[in-house]
């Protein structure tokens, strides 16, 4: 922790958070090994709008605004609602290429106005004013709605040095006309006390501008962070469907608004339909081509299988939620057979000595099916590991076919 920073009492529940932005058709298809197709992307962007997500980040220069393109064709179209936003990420190593892209094609230049323009790398190559050049290049198009992330190592905290740096790119920004400022946690470091102190220090500092935290989750505190950035004060807060995004993705959109709801948080412009979010998220796993995470957090399809009886501490404290059961060996007990029968509406006819007998005869049972599942499972495994392996492309792949193509 560091003294230098400020640290103001926290907000836990009861507030408002203004903006919501996702960012599945930008991480997540970064971080899908294969190309998806643009009408698959729009599928699942339906499906958000259809659970209450408004905005979206919808490409990263230098690839083709196409999903970007889409998405206001949709609109006009009604496919999706008039109020759906775009954000698009112009990356200032690669920015003349998506310039040309927006510079030459055949768009509506109200399209351009209303998209808010995303620029990563402020810092690059900044004793030539690239950055200056880029809002001005979009500027030029009719663009005025931009936003600037402020990237970040933050494995070492948030020295006084690096906090003066940060708030050095943030002037910068804000000096070019920047409303939005993105603080990220570029390689997932951060621990949610130290994101306490550095957002409410933010807000502190610059009580006029808007804030949202970028949280990876490599060391599995993305939720965490992205929580503790609201609840210190930032006002925009950002995830993706099932957490899908570079490495070990970023904060699982349907994740953090459950929390947001559990702690009546409104976040963003409409209500949410949690079972409809719910639904994209499983869909993102079709559409990404990724394995299942049955047990993944809030959008598992199986996390809410419990284990049935006597071990089942939710049910014993009377939690209500709708939930499915299996029986393993722990779970495998009397009072189980009986709860059992119950549910089943089943009349017992066992005296207890018969129901441990038919409890050894269950394991057994379990014992034999147990070779054939393991079985299974390897082999599942080994397709999955042979599926990424032979279908993604590597430099070596890249580099071979860029070699065979230009023969």
């Amino acid at each position: 922790m560091n003294a230098n920073l400020y640290y103001k009492n926290l907000r836990f529940n009861n507030f408002p958070v203004p903006f919501l932005v996702d960012e599945t058709l930008r991480e997540g298809v970064e971080r899908c090994p294969f190309p998806i197709s643009v009408e698959s992307k729009m599928q699942l962007l339906e499906k958000m709008t259809e659970a209450g997500i408004r905005d979206f980040i919808v490409g990263c220069g230098p690839e083709k605004p196409d999903v970007w393109e889409a998405l206001f064709k949709y609109r006009e179209a009604n496919r999706i609602p008039k109020d759906t936003e775009a954000s698009y990420i112009i990356l200032l190593n690669c920015w003349e290429t998506a310039f040309d892209y927006f510079k030459n094609g055949n768009f509506n230049p109200d399209w351009i106005k209303e998209t808010t323009f995303s620029f990563g790398m402020i810092n690059y190559r900044e004793s030539q004013g690239t950055f200056k050049k880029a809002v001005d290049a979009f500027r030029s198009l009719g663009a005025g709605k931009f936003k600037a992330s402020v990237l970040n190592n933050f494995r070492n905290g948030v020295e006084p040095e690096k906090y003066a740096e940060i708030c050095r790119q943030i002037n910068n920004a804000l000096e070019l006309g920047v409303s939005i400022i993105r603080i990220n946690d570029s390689v997932g470091s951060m621990q949610p006390h130290i994101t306490h102190q550095l957002c409410s220090t933010l807000v502190k500092d610059y009580p006029k501008t808007i804030f949202c935290f970028h949280a990876h989750n490599d060391t599995g505190l993305a939720l965490a962070n992205a929580m503790a950035s609201i609840q210190a004060g930032f006002q925009m807060i950002e995830g993706s469907l099932a957490g899908f995004g570079n490495r070990s993705g970023i904060a699982p959109m349907e994740q953090v608004l459950n929390m947001c709801r559990v702690n009546n948080i409104k976040v963003g412009r409409q209500p949410i339909d949690m079972k409809k979010l719910l639904e994209a998220a499983l869909l993102s796993e079709d559409i990404f081509m990724q394995a299942p995470n049955v047990f993944r957090p809030v959008s598992g399809a199986m996390e809410t299988d419990s284990n049935f009886g006597v071990l089942n501490i939710p049910d014993f404290l009377g939690v209500p939620d709708k939930k499915n059961y299996f029986v393993n060996y722990p779970g495998l007990h009397p009072d189980t057979i009986k709860m059992a029968f119950k549910k089943c509406e089943i009349k017992n006819i066992y005296t207890e000595e018969e129901i441990l007998e038919g409890i050894d005869k269950l394991r057994s049972i379990m014992e034999t099916e147990i070779h054939s599942i393991t079985e299974s499972y390897q082999d599942m495994k080994s397709s999955v590991y042979r599926f990424y392996h032979e279908n993604s492309w590597g430099y070596e792949k890249l580099s071979k076919n860029f070699i065979d193509i230009m023969k």
